[in-house]
């Protein structure tokens, strides 16, 4: 691990990529963190999409022609990809480098997040659902889905350029609660001077009033003090009945403005060999239709974002400044 805050920018030439990277920028400067940029030409992609089993009509060498034409020509648009990012880059004057590799997209990028606090890109959702995809199975995950389900570290991911946050939701289950997860999200609510909101979602397995539990989260949390903290609960899976927030937004034109203000953040876990949401859903088939503009995945098992009692008493003084303004 860096001996600073370190966050990864998985880097494509795309509208969703440059909003990624604009995000990254902003919450590095926040936090004090170097952005590392790294983009992974997708060899296999190329392969896949030009190899002939058998030799047929023409041979293999026309194919393996043509990957290597392919190759240079993403290379040379890798070069200058890397070359605009770094010029823009600059003038941001944020410590950090720009990386580029050759094969699996999603191996690598999962690969390398090991050594940062967060990794950030952006994403074109398809508008396929899952079931969908029992029918569409030529049809590739995108680099986004498969990084929410692998990444060992959080992932933010950046579909349209947002507005300014003004506020972070943390979203929990009633019936599985994380504390490191939710300080974790707290620190770094305070770090970017958002408003936090803690949103708990009650399936009616655990037996327990509110205001029961609102005490005994606090005895175990008192930084949550004094922070709006919501329970909803729902008949049967909390998927069933929550998904619409993420999905359709259809509060109107002050809903909009909310969710694009609103930083939301829901923590996801392991249960054997799969990775689940608080929804109940693996996350690559829960960003695949995802409308908001950014999302942020929290892996539970992440060692977390700390903060120093005298660096969390000095961000709660500048904050209550802004605010009294």
């Amino acid at each position: 691990m860096m001996s600073k805050h370190s966050i990864l920018v998985a880097l494509s030439g795309s509208e969703q990529s440059r909003n990624a990277a604009e995000l990254a920028w902003f919450i590095a400067e926040k936090i004090d963190a170097t952005v590392t940029a790294e983009h992974i030409i997708d060899c296999r992609s190329v392969w896949e999409l030009l190899r002939s089993d058998k030799p047929g009509f023409i041979g293999s060498g026309p194919y393996v022609q043509a990957y290597d034409q392919t190759m240079e020509s993403m290379r040379s648009l890798s070069n200058q990809l890397l070359s605009k990012y770094e010029a823009i880059a600059e003038g941001k004057k944020i410590e950090g480098k720009v990386i580029t590799k050759e094969g699996n997209p999603v191996e690598l990028l999962a690969q390398d997040a090991k050594d940062y606090d967060l990794i950030v890109l952006g994403h074109a959702p398809s508008g396929l659902r899952a079931v969908d995809r029992d029918f569409n199975h030529y049809i590739r995950r995108s680099i986004a889905e498969g990084i929410a389900h692998e990444s060992p570290i959080p992932v933010l991911i950046v579909q349209s350029k947002p507005a300014v946050w003004q506020g972070m939701t943390i979203v929990s289950e009633m019936d599985h609660i994380n504390i490191q997860y939710i300080r974790s999200c707290l620190n770094l609510a305070l770090v970017l001077g958002l408003t936090p909101k803690l949103e708990f979602w009650a399936t009616g397995v655990r037996e327990e009033k509110p205001a029961s539990f609102k005490k005994d989260l606090l005895s175990e949390l008192p930084e949550a003090k004094g922070i709006d903290i919501e329970i909803d609960c729902f008949e049967g899976h909390a998927a069933v009945s929550r998904q619409d927030l993420f999905y359709e937004n259809k509060a109107g034109e002050a809903g909009e403005s909310f969710f694009a203000e609103t930083l939301f953040v829901l923590p996801t876990r392991d249960i054997g060999k799969k990775r689940i949401t608080v929804l109940g859903t693996a996350p690559e088939d829960f960003i695949v239709s995802l409308t908001l503009p950014c999302l942020l995945l929290w892996p539970e098992d992440h060692k977390g974002f700390k903060l120093t009692e005298e660096r969390k008493n000095e961000l709660i003084t500048t904050n209550h400044k802004k605010q009294s303004k």
